[in-house]
C-alpha cells in the first residue's frame, strides 16, 4: 500500500546538516489552582537555513526544572509538554512541538521528570523566508488510574460519645452531634480500620470533598440504619435517597453487613468535587453511618488541565529568520509516493492531512547564556510520530493561501521522536483565520 493510498505525503530521505542557533530563555510556571510560580529554563534550537523540501526543525530542550507534583501519585502518571512558536513568512500560522515522559511514583512537590529534546519541524516547497518566533510553554499532567480509600482513623482528642459535636478531618468535614465508635466496639470488626463515624440527628451531615472521576461511599446495611440524602458538586443540587436499614434486593437487612457501597458514581469530569451526605433517618433508634469513601481514578484519554502549568517567558524572545534555500539537486530518492500537494478536501472538511512523522531523534544540544551557533545533523526517517497540518488558506475555507506569481508555497509537518526517555513528538500547525478571498474547493501548490 502506498503512503498516497494512506493520506501520507513521505519526505525526503536525505538531509543535510544546517548550522543551528540556540537560545536560551528562562520561564515562569504557574498552575491555574496555585500562586506558586515554578522556574523552568530552556534551550530553543532553530537552524539558520534549510534548502527546499528538508525539515526545519524547532527543538525544545529542558536545561533545568523546578515544576513539581502537584500532589502524591502513585507510579503511572504522565507529564506532557508543549512548546509553542509563531510562524511567519511563507506561512503563518503556529507550530506545536509535543512530548511526554511517563513518572515514577510521585510525593507531592517532588520535582517532575520533563521531556526534552522535543521537536516539531515544517518543509516548504517554495524558497524565500520563515521567521520563527517562540512563545509559551504548557506543562499538562495525566495521573494514574486507580483508587484511594479515605478513612479516618481517632485522634487524640476525637469524641467518644454522642452530643460531642463537629468532628473536622482534612477531606471529610461532619457537621452535627457525630460520635466515633473505633475498634473497643465489638460491632467494628468487619469495617474498614474497625472504625466509623455516625450519628442519629436528622440533618447531621457529612462533607467529603476529592479530586477524581469518581467516588463511593461506604458504609454499614443493617436494621437500625436509616435514609441517607446525598448531593453532588452543589448543596442546592437535586438529591437522591438510599436507605442503609434493607439489603442489596430491598428487604430489611436484619444481619449487619460491613463494608458497603450504598452509593457510587463514576465518569466525572477529573477535578476537585463535593459530596454531601445528610441523614434523613428520623425515626429514634436510626443512625447514619460513615465508613470510608473509595475516591477513583478512571483511565484518561488525555491530561488532566485541573493540573495545567502555563509559562511564561522571564526574557524578550527573539524572532529567527530562517533562509529557505533552492532545492539540492537529486534531494529525492524516487520512492515519493505523494503528489507534493497537500489536499485541501477530501482527507478532512477542515484542510487537515496528517503525514507520517520524520526522526530518529538527535542528541540534545549543550545549553548557553547566548546563542551560539553549533552542527546538528537532522533527524532520518521514522514511522512513529503522527502530525496534523492545517495550512493558511484552503479553497472551501473563505481563506487565502499565500501565493506568489500564482504558486503556493506547500508545507509540510513532521515531528521528530528523539532517543530521550522514549519521547514522541508531534506537530500542531494552526490556521490563523482571514476575513477575505476566495471561496470553493481546491488544493495547495
Amino acid at each position: 500500500m502506498s503512503l498516497a493510498s494512506l493520506g501520507a505525503v513521505a519526505l525526503p530521505a536525505n538531509v543535510s546538516v544546517a548550522d543551528t542557533d540556540n537560545f536560551a530563555y528562562t520561564y515562569s510556571c504557574k498552575r491555574k489552582l496555585s500562586d506558586v510560580y515554578e522556574t523552568l529554563k530552556v534551550q530553543v534550537s532553530v537552524p539558520k537555513s534549510v534548502h527546499v523540501g528538508e525539515p526545519l526543525a524547532v527543538t525544545w530542550n529542558v536545561t533545568s526544572s523546578d515544576v513539581t507534583s502537584p500532589a502524591s501519585f502513585k507510579a503511572g502518571g504522565k507529564v506532557s509538554f508543549t512548546g509553542s512558536v509563531v510562524v511567519d513568512g511563507l506561512w503563518k500560522g503556529e507550530l506545536d512541538s509535543d512530548g511526554t515522559k511517563d513518572q515514577a511514583e510521585l510525593a507531592s512537590g517532588q520535582k517532575l521528570v520533563l521531556p526534552s529534546g522535543v521537536s516539531g519541524a515544517v518543509s516548504t516547497t517554495k524558497e524565500g523566508k520563515i521567521t520563527v518566533i517562540p512563545k509559551d510553554v504548557v506543562i499538562d499532567f495525566t495521573p494514574p488510574a486507580g483508587s484511594a480509600l479515605i478513612n479516618d482513623d481517632a485522634g487524640d482528642t476525637e469524641p467518644e460519645s454522642p452530643g460531642a459535636g463537629n468532628h473536622d478531618h482534612e477531606a471529610i468535614k461532619y457537621t452535627g452531634k457525630w460520635f466515633y465508635s473505633g475498634e473497643t466496639d465489638p460491632s467494628r470488626a468487619g469495617d474498614h480500620e474497625k472504625d466509623v463515624h455516625a450519628t442519629d440527628q436528622v440533618s447531621d451531615r457529612a462533607l467529603v470533598t476529592f479530586v477524581g472521576t469518581g467516588i463511593e461511599y461506604i458504609t454499614e446495611r443493617y436494621k437500625d440504619m436509616g435514609a441517607v440524602e446525598i448531593r453532588l458538586d452543589k448543596e442546592s443540587a437535586p438529591s437522591v435517597e438510599r436507605d442503609a436499614s434493607k439489603d442489596v434486593n430491598g428487604s430489611p437487612a436484619e444481619e449487619r453487613e460491613s463494608k458497603q457501597v450504598l452509593w457510587s458514581v463514576h465518569d466525572l469530569p477529573y477535578g476537585e468535587h463535593r459530596l454531601w451526605l445528610i441523614n434523613k433517618a428520623a425515626a429514634p433508634g436510626k443512625y447514619m453511618l460513615v465508613d470510608a469513601f473509595n475516591v477513583i481514578t478512571d483511565p484518561l484519554s488525555s491530561p488532566a488541565e485541573y493540573y495545567r502549568a502555563t509559562c511564561t517567558s522571564n526574557d524578550d524572545l527573539m524572532p529567527v529568520t530562517v533562509d529557505v534555500l533552492p532545492p539540492v539537486k537529486d534531494s529525492n530518492d524516487g520512492n515519493n509516493d505523494g503528489d507534493g500537494h497537500i489536499s485541501d478536501g477530501d482527507d478532512s472538511v477542515r484542510g487537515v492531512v496528517v503525514l507520517s512523522g520524520g526522526g530518529q531523534g538527535h542528541g540534545a544540544p549543550t545549553a548557553t547564556a547566548t546563542a551560539t551557533k553549533t552542527v546538528t545533523p537532522k533527524p532520518k526517517a521514522s514511522s512513529t510520530p503522527q502530525v496534523r497540518v492545517t495550512p493558511k488558506g484552503g479553497a472551501h475555507t473563505g481563506e487565502a493561501s499565500d501565493r506568489d506569481n500564482g504558486t503556493a508555497s506547500l508545507l509540510i509537518g513532521y515531528g521528530t521522536a528523539l532517543a530521550l526517555g522514549g519521547l514522541g513528538g508531534r506537530l500542531l500547525l494552526r490556521r490563523r483565520r482571514a476575513a477575505h478571498r476566495s471561496t470553493g474547493r481546491g488544493s495547495l501548490g
